[in-house]
């Protein structure tokens, strides 16, 4: 059974680890995807890349950038408004799971 912890929560979308296997659960609108740390570094990775490479299309809802996922054959199609939203999820996720590791340094047995 997981023990789950809260690194970002939002209403378009969460992402939480387990303590236990070490996995982590991206949900993001209509998606949830389940990844490793490696997983998950390899697709914020690809999110960061695609928001700064990615040209403004001229109509901003049209769904122009396609991020792939560590589930072969499968990926997400978005908006830049919509990877805008995934990326600022994975950011402060990221700056909250760094500085929850870096507590525990401190914590004493």
């Amino acid at each position: 059974m997981c023990n789950f912890k809260t690194l970002y929560y939002a209403p378009d979308g969460y992402l939480i680890m387990c303590n236990d296997c070490q996995h982590f659960q991206l949900a993001f609108q209509t998606t949830l995807l389940t990844m490793t740390a490696q997983d998950l570094q390899v697709f914020h990775t690809l999110v960061k890349e695609n928001r700064e490479y990615s040209p403004f299309d001229t109509d901003p809802d049209r769904k122009t950038i396609y991020i792939p996922t560590p589930l072969e054959g499968h990926g997400m199609i978005l908006n830049h408004k919509e990877l805008e939203m995934l990326f600022q999820l994975l950011e402060t996720a990221e700056v909250n799971y760094k500085t929850a590791s870096l507590l525990e340094l401190f914590k004493t047995a």
